[in-house]
């Protein structure tokens, strides 16, 4: 089990991965002249949505990746 398994772990990922959902539907709202003619706002929604999701897992993948890391001795330095 990783850590990123963690209920703790967890939490933080959704966190981060909800704060940048809602920052890229609040782009959408703030700066609608950069979207005009590329995508709607339900388009944007379920575009950033689907980022979360994928954020969510590549956090996750990136904490078990410097875990193994960090267990196989990786990060020791000869002093």
């Amino acid at each position: 089990m990783s850590i990123a398994d963690t209920l703790h772990y967890q939490n933080r990922i959704q966190e981060i991965s909800f704060r940048f959902a809602q920052d890229m539907l609040a782009l959408h709202e703030e700066e609608p002249e950069i979207f005009e003619g590329r995508t709607t706002l339900e388009e944007w929604s379920n575009q950033a949505w689907m980022a979360k999701i994928d954020l969510d897992k590549r956090i996750e993948e990136q904490i078990e990746i410097v875990e193994g890391l960090l267990h196989d001795g990786s990060y020791t330095r000869n002093l």
